[in-house]
């Protein structure tokens, strides 16, 4: 497709406007001439629809139609109310919420300004009714907030925004101009009078030029955001599963892009909001979500082959997005949270670019390619720690081995088997489930269920570790399992499901918050009975929400059940529950940031949100995952900050569980 064939349409609605005035003045031909207009503008639009979206529409990637109920209110709530948009930018959202207000409210208005079009101008009555008052409130409220907007787009300009769009005054201009002239029509000029067919034709014009401007520019999303909000998930988006033909290695390459990229891709409205809250970008980093998305429209809009390669490939024209922004994504998720439109950045777009990268052979991250032979080999733990450390925990607290007969598997993972405080959460999760009288075992030996190896894009490992743990929970029995792991609970929750043989099994998974949320009413707990060292009673925790659990599998409530059953006073960051900050360890980068070069940035990501926990004074930081403790202590080592405890929500419930007798295992 040519793009400059975009720029056609407002030229030829130029010349047939200008045609259809003179021979209005010329003939009083006035219906025939709206109809032209009408028919020239409305073919306009779809045929620049059909030339920017159905023409590269793909046949393939299946778009989801499982609740459809939660759904349709989902494109209420964010399209209609505007929530999103309102939620995170109060101010700009309320003035993007009058005008599409505005619009709803002309929707009668303009139909029968249509069909007065087609009838002729001499049965004008006018709109001096209570319904044409109402449209006048919100064509004035539509101006302010067109205003207010403008002033802030050409006159402000803030950074997210991005370079000035002559569509964006086009688009401007037109939305102002179909309000004053609505105003001038309804209250100064009588209906019928020459004034006023002049000012309902100006009317008209604007109206159809704004029709036929929406698809050449970002306000296409006006068209494709219900759409991408509708199909959209509830949580941060799952890589794909492969097609079984073999010949799907990932994105590749544009003819790659199911239907909900291309969606996504022309439904971005370029708010910026998704780079504003990026963390990688928030701390220095050059990964802007936003900007992988126009990259991936240019490139779509172009003809491009390839959609992501190195720097000097996309300098050169041969790709559109590089290597080192995908490796800088912590797939927290962030930019989907915010994102006004329904753009699904993470699992559909970065991270399958990163598996068609690596699929390839393509990358040249050194650190990522340490990880994946480092995963390769016996034991497959990202950290390479020997299979003996996880033995010798077991062993020496005791652990029962599940075999069959259990109700629920204690899955370990790699963050409580091989991690000295991971190894500290499992013993706390031991007591909690031997004191409400749990039936449970774990795994003699665990094989990493691939998280780090997907997440950084290494697919055949991935489905060989999963391959070996599949038959391991076959063989096993397992119909239950809980775990302490957001990573791991994502893991076993959604993308294992793409696996036949594992959904044939029908396991169970929970995240540790939930089980123990059920369990509290076994324990009991006693505040007064605080397991802390002498002087140390916790009185107040914050708590830092996991991306990977508030925003990847949507708890965020159950954590904090588990801390108010304590008798903890519970003092929230500015950014808590979905809205919550990365610690910087997702997206497997953990195991393979460029500390090097992060220390040259201005604050690594970790640094900045336990400088933001610290400015609560809690007495310690409650978590609920075994990676962030990591990340965090690592920034309070950097603040030269000792005296903070950094404990798991099993860890505090443990402490305030009944003594019971010595028995050599505790």
């Amino acid at each position: 497709m040519n793009p400059r064939a975009l720029l056609q349409p407002p030229r030829a609605l130029a010349v047939i406007a200008l045609a259809a005035c003179v021979v209005y003045f010329l003939s009083g031909l006035a219906p025939a001439i709206f109809v032209v207009i009408a028919l020239s503008g409305v073919w306009l639009f779809f045929r620049t629809v059909d030339l920017r979206f159905f023409s590269v529409f793909p046949r393939h990637g299946d778009l989801p139609v499982d609740h459809v109920p939660r759904r349709l209110w989902r494109v209420f709530v964010e399209v209609l109310l505007q929530y999103r948009v309102v939620r995170d930018r109060p101010v700009v959202g309320l003035l993007h919420a009058f005008v599409l207000w505005g619009f709803l409210a002309f929707a009668w208005v303009s139909a029968r300004h249509m069909w007065l079009g087609l009838i002729g101008l001499d049965h004008a009555t006018g709109e001096r009714t209570w319904y044409g008052a109402f449209v006048a409130f919100w064509s004035v409220a539509v101006l302010v907030a067109m205003i207010g907007l403008s002033f802030r787009r050409f006159v402000l300009r803030p950074k997210a925004l991005g370079k000035l769009s002559p569509t964006s005054g086009a688009v401007a201009s037109l939305i102002s101009a179909l309000m004053i002239t609505y105003l001038l029509g309804w209250g100064v000029f009588a209906a019928g009078s020459s004034a006023w067919k002049i000012n309902w034709w100006a009317h008209t014009l604007a109206f159809y030029a704004l029709l036929v401007v929406i698809p050449i520019s970002k306000h296409l999303h006006l068209v494709l955001a219900p759409v991408a909000i509708f199909f959209r998930g509830e949580n941060t988006s799952s890589l794909r599963s492969l097609q079984e033909d073999g010949d799907d290695l990932g994105m590749i390459r544009f003819k790659d892009l199911g239907r909900k990229d291309v969606l996504d891709v022309d439904a971005c409205v370029e708010c910026g909001r998704c780079t504003d809250t990026c963390p990688a970008n928030l701390s220095g980093g050059t990964l802007s979500p936003k900007q992988v998305i126009l990259d991936m429209r240019q490139g779509l809009l172009t003809g491009g082959d390839l959609v992501a390669g190195t720097v000097e490939e996309k300098r050169e024209g041969k790709a559109f997005v590089t290597e080192d922004d995908l490796f800088q994504c912590f797939s927290c998720g962030a930019c989907e949270y915010v994102c006004p439109v329904g753009v699904e950045h993470v699992g559909r777009k970065i991270l399958d670019l990163r598996r068609g990268l690596v699929s390839e052979g393509r990358i040249n991250h050194e650190r990522v390619n340490q990880l994946f032979t480092t995963m390769e080999r016996a034991p497959h733990n990202p950290w390479g720690v020997a299979h003996d450390t996880r033995q010798k925990l077991i062993e020496s607290r005791q652990f029962p081995a599940f075999d069959g007969t259990q109700e629920w598997l204690l899955w370990l993972g790699c963050g409580l088997s091989y991690d000295p405080h991971g190894q500290a959460v499992a013993q706390a999760m031991r007591q909690i489930l031997d004191a409400a009288g749990v039936s449970y075992g774990v795994l003699a030996r665990e094989t990493c269920c691939g998280e780090p190896a997907r997440r950084a894009g290494n697919e055949y490992l991935f489905m060989e570790l999963s391959g070996k743990l599949v038959e391991s929970f076959s063989t096993a029995g397992v119909k239950k399992l809980v775990t302490c792991c957001p990573h791991c609970t994502t893991m076993l929750n959604k993308d294992y499901r793409q696996i036949g043989d594992y959904a044939a099994l029908g396991i169970e998974v929970r995240h540790h918050s939930e089980f123990i949320t059920q369990l509290l009413p076994k324990l009991a707990l006693s505040p007064a009975a605080d397991g802390s060292a002498p002087g140390t009673k916790l009185t107040s925790v914050t708590y830092h929400d996991p991306c990977y659990l508030a925003r990847g599998n949507g708890i965020t409530s159950a954590p904090r059940e588990v801390l108010e059953a304590t008798g903890l006073n519970i003092i929230e960051t500015n950014h808590h529950g979905k809205n919550t900050r990365c610690c910087g360890a997702g997206g497997a980068q953990l195991f393979i940031a460029d500390d090097s070069r992060e220390a040259q940035n201005k604050q690594r990501v970790n640094q900045q949100r336990f400088a933001e926990l610290m400015q609560t004074k809690a007495s310690a930081v409650a978590v609920a995952c075994p990676f962030c403790p990591i990340m965090l202590r690592d920034a309070a080592n950097a603040a030269q900050r000792d005296d903070v405890e950094f404990l798991d929500i099993a860890e505090i419930v443990a402490r305030q569980l009944p003594a019971k007798p010595t028995n050599g295992a505790n």
